[in-house]
């Protein structure tokens, strides 16, 4: 698989994913109305108001982020301050599932944690990995599917986040180095 291949299929997963966190969920939207929260009588719960508005003020004008979601477990040996990278591996099957973690679990990268979004119920095998494992099970029922919904969720929960597509990393046969190189020229157009 070519490299150009390889960021073309990296692009759309990105497009997915930035597609779901502009999606609005409705159902939620309808039931829950967010109404703007009265000052609370008292100084200290008054400045606590204030601050608080104040931050939600400069995160929505991106001036200031809050810490992200922590994705390293306690039963790894990573480094706590470690971004994530989503290996998304939904539709992938068993064995290729296998190879894409037996290939990124020989070294781990230094300042990144995978977090692997996959639907294959392997728990034996992704419990050994010390990696965050999002799972997206595919559920009967009425309404719009569980999944789809999680899936909002997870696009929403790690929004920013590099995110790499399992099926490309094993075609183009790539390895942790080439997954840092990736990582680290993520904001530079790749040359093709």
């Amino acid at each position: 698989m070519s490299l150009k291949s390889v960021n073309s299929d990296i692009e759309a997963l990105q497009r997915h994913l930035q597609n779901l966190v502009r999606a609005v969920d409705s159902e939620l939207t309808q039931r829950y109305v967010v109404r703007w929260p009265r000052r609370p009588p008292g100084l200290y719960w008054q400045l606590r108001w204030m601050v608080a508005i104040v931050l939600r003020s400069l995160e929505y004008m991106g001036i200031w982020r809050p810490d992200p979601w922590p994705v390293v477990l306690k039963q790894a040996h990573c480094d706590v301050k470690a971004q994530p990278v989503l290996i998304w591996a939904v539709g992938t099957n068993f064995d290729e599932l296998r190879q894409v973690c037996d290939r990124l679990s020989a070294r781990p990268l230094p300042t990144f944690t995978p977090v692997l979004v996959t639907d294959v119920a392997d728990f034996t095998f992704f419990s050994r990995l010390g990696w965050l494992i999002e799972y997206l099970p595919r559920l009967a029922g009425e309404g719009e599917p569980y999944e789809k919904r999680k899936e909002r969720f997870l696009a929403r929960l790690y929004r920013g986040t590099p995110a790499l597509p399992a099926d490309a990393i094993l075609e183009a046969g790539w390895g942790p180095d080439d997954i840092q190189q990736w990582l680290q020229t993520r904001g530079q157009k790749p040359v093709v």
